[in-house]
């Protein structure tokens, strides 16, 4: 009975659990973003919107102080050479200038009564004196009323006009009109930052885009040819300006016009190009990883070319590398 109760306290006990071992979970296999080392072309360029303009355009003035008395052209008029363009406020010059043609005619009247009559000596010449004092008058009023005259020397397009009304003030030399010659044609392109267009050279070809027409160009003036004026406003906006030739533009050419330019700062064909981002530097170290098989290399790189995308690798790497980027 003693051995039965042994027996049955034994099944009182807890039994012993078995701890389970987790499942072997193979690691993942580590992803990368690699590509093939080609060969391809690789171009550098600047792109932008230029402004056609003339190159021929001249500005029309006063060369003395004034008040305007009316502006007889507005701002995109096609004008012949020697059009009225604007006229200066004379007060009563017409008036004086009829005055002194009667007294001029009066004058003559008298001198030719005093020859006919056979004076001679200088009773004649006093005539005379008069008569060629007030032709000397007529004449200084005659420059005066043509001086209130301003005419354009050439045919053109009134490009420029000043914001100039009946009764305003006029100071001498100051450009009241401008009138461009559209014959004569060049582009502008003006750059936000002087950065954009540091590479660009005199002489470089451009290539110009009109709709679905393309033409060439080529770089008249960069920042890095403009002459040096002293003048720090017209010299700081020189390091902004590109002036382009047109190859025989035509009459989509128009005078203010936007107009698409391309223009290649650099290009090389058969090389190493890989994506920008799969260069790396560190501490002044430019290089790439490369898979070696499984494993990861880094290969020291010389590289060429360089845009936003994608970088000339000029040493260092061989058609069919593989690079990772790092994205």
């Amino acid at each position: 009975m003693v051995a039965a109760s042994l027996l049955s306290g034994c099944s009182l006990l807890p039994q012993k659990q078995v701890v389970l071992q987790p499942p072997l979970v193979q690691p993942a296999a580590e992803k990368v973003d690699a590509i093939e080392v080609k060969k391809a072309t690789i171009e550098r360029s600047f792109s932008g919107a230029a402004v056609v303009a003339s190159s021929k355009n001249v500005p029309l003035f006063y060369k003395e102080s004034g008040r305007l008395k009316e502006l007889h052209v507005k701002l995109g008029d096609e004008v012949k050479a020697g059009q009225l363009v604007a006229e200066l406020d004379m007060g009563d010059l017409d008036l004086r200038v009829k005055l002194q043609k009667l007294s001029l005619e009066r004058a003559q009247i008298e001198y030719f009564r005093v020859k006919q009559s056979g004076v001679t000596g200088n009773d004649l010449r006093m005539k005379e004196i008069d008569l060629e004092r007030e032709q000397l008058l007529l004449d200084s009023m005659n420059d005066q009323f043509e001086s209130a005259k301003l005419t354009t020397p050439i045919n053109g397009i009134v490009s420029y006009l000043d914001t100039k009304s009946p009764g305003d003030g006029l100071n001498g030399y100051t450009p009241l009109v401008s009138v461009a010659d559209p014959t004569q044609l060049y582009l502008i392109y003006t750059a936000e930052d002087p950065k954009q267009i540091a590479g660009v050279q005199r002489d470089m070809a451009v290539q110009i885009k009109v709709g679905d027409k393309k033409l060439e160009g080529k770089v008249l003036q960069s920042p890095s040819d403009a002459p040096i004026t002293l003048n720090k406003e017209i010299d700081d906006r020189n390091t902004r300006l590109l002036y382009i030739a047109i190859n025989k533009p035509d009459k989509t050419f128009e005078l203010g016009k936007t107009i698409d330019i391309h223009i290649v700062l650099e290009k090389r064909d058969n090389v190493v190009v890989i994506p920008r981002s799969g260069l790396r530097t560190y501490l002044g170290r430019t290089y790439v990883q490369a898979l070696d098989g499984d494993r990861r290399k880094e290969i020291d790189v010389q590289p060429g070319i360089m845009t936003s995308t994608e970088v000339e690798i000029v040493k260092g790497l061989d058609p069919g590398m593989k690079v990772i980027l790092n994205n």
